[in-house]
């Protein structure tokens, strides 16, 4: 058993037990380098089966979206775009790995980008197809055609087993210069529940300094927001370069930090005894959307968020 990033068979057990059902899960940190990931590793066939078939009805207890899932994605896609904008990417082809549902393939092309999307989940890439006629194709980075300007990929490269071999593909999929948009859970929030980190979905769990490594031969960092979940934008490297890895003090820093990370933290600097208050408002607000289309939601949602910027502009 090695590390899919540097290689090394040093390991610290973190967790061994899967967080959603309980079971025997052992997940560790590799002492060598700090990347955190289940040991051992998941056979790759068995994950693309899970992923096509499984993976939503386990986490979303359906093979397609419901209305209240509508309303998340397109509204979480709003921010991710503006992100894009407020970074000055605003155009060009785009493609979006992990397109879930749809709605960002679908609002990202109405703000701009011409937009595509490849999803490895049956149910949920038919039903973009069909809600809102968007190109999304049926499988995962490994189908990937031709070249892109922008490439955007949503929680995703944590449920990768080899991380190092998916940025390749990423780097050679996108045009000279080319925009690679990536955001994945960080393992170093304080507004998650200690309970509720470690489970079989995600393969690998990124610090800042783990997923700038995984990158480090093909991207360069353009900016890094850990405002909600740990976003990194990148900008590819004219020719591929040498691995570079986490230092030894950055290494040892997060091993202790997670360590240290409990309940105290979680519901006071995570703001965790708030979560339920949140969870609740979510869901009286989300009730609006029952009954509606997706298309529907994610129509409304972009006039509503379009009003809303031009009334901000105004003012």
């Amino acid at each position: 058993m090695r590390c899919v990033l540097c290689k090394s068979r040093s390991f610290e057990a973190v967790s061994e037990v899967d967080a959603k059902t309980s079971e025997r899960l052992v997940v560790s940190i590799c002492t060598h380098c700090g990347l955190v990931q289940q040991t051992p590793i998941p056979p790759t066939d068995a994950l693309k089966i899970y992923y096509s078939h499984h993976y939503r009805a386990d986490y979303k207890k359906t093979y397609s979206p419901t209305a209240q899932h509508v309303y998340r994605a397109a509204k979480t896609a709003m921010h991710r775009i503006d992100f894009l904008h407020q970074h000055s990417v605003t155009t060009g082809t785009l493609i979006d790995v992990g397109a879930g549902g749809g709605e960002f393939v679908y609002l990202s092309g109405r703000r701009g980008f011409d937009s595509q999307g490849i999803e490895p989940n049956i149910g949920y890439a038919e039903y973009a197809k069909n809600e809102y006629g968007c190109a999304i194709e049926t499988g995962g980075i490994e189908n990937m055609r031709g070249r892109h300007d922008v490439i955007t990929m949503f929680h995703v490269l944590e449920h990768m087993a080899s991380p190092l071999m998916a940025m390749e593909k990423l780097y050679w999929s996108l045009n000279e210069n080319g925009i690679l948009f990536i955001e994945v859970p960080w393992i170093e929030t304080r507004d998650a529940s200690p309970h509720n980190i470690y489970f079989k979905a995600h393969i690998v769990y990124f610090s800042i300094d783990t997923l700038l490594a995984c990158a480090s031969c093909y991207f360069d960092v353009l900016t890094i927001d850990t405002t909600s979940n740990l976003k990194v934008l990148f900008k590819a490297k004219h020719s591929p370069t040498a691995l570079r890895l986490p230092s030894r003090s950055s290494v040892d820093a997060a091993r202790k930090r997670i360590k240290e990370r409990g309940w105290i933290e979680y519901l006071f600097a995570g703001k965790g005894l708030f979560k339920p208050i949140r969870k609740l408002s979510r869901s009286i607000e989300e009730r609006k959307v029952n009954g509606l289309s997706g298309k529907k939601i994610a129509d409304d949602i972009l006039i509503n968020w379009r009003s809303t910027t031009a009334n901000e502009h105004r003012r």
